[in-house]
């Protein structure tokens, strides 16, 4: 017996509809959660690196610091120190 293309039309329509059937009822079920995990990871990843940008930006002196000369920088940097241990009650040791 041979199958003619119609039998082997019928056929692969048939394998199709299993295929489909399948990826429907098993497949996209198992995917979804994945991807709604996925989708979580990224938010939680893009979240993570806002937090560092943000942590970064308020490390970094300015740009204007950033021009002074390495003395002028030390010089305000222990104006400012003194300034915070004033305001919270801290005698810091002068030379």
């Amino acid at each position: 017996m041979s199958l003619t293309q119609s039998d082997l039309g019928e056929i692969r329509m048939i394998v199709r509809e299993e295929v489909d059937s399948a990826i429907e009822t098993k497949v996209k079920p198992l995917i979804k959660p994945l991807a709604d995990e996925i989708q979580a990871l990224r938010n939680d990843v893009k979240e993570i690196y806002d937090m560092i940008s943000d942590l970064e930006a308020r490390i970094m002196p300015d740009k204007e610091f950033q021009k002074l000369s390495v003395e002028n920088q030390v010089l305000t940097l222990d104006k400012d120190i003194h300034i915070v241990a004033k305001h919270i009650g801290v005698a810091l040791p002068r030379q």
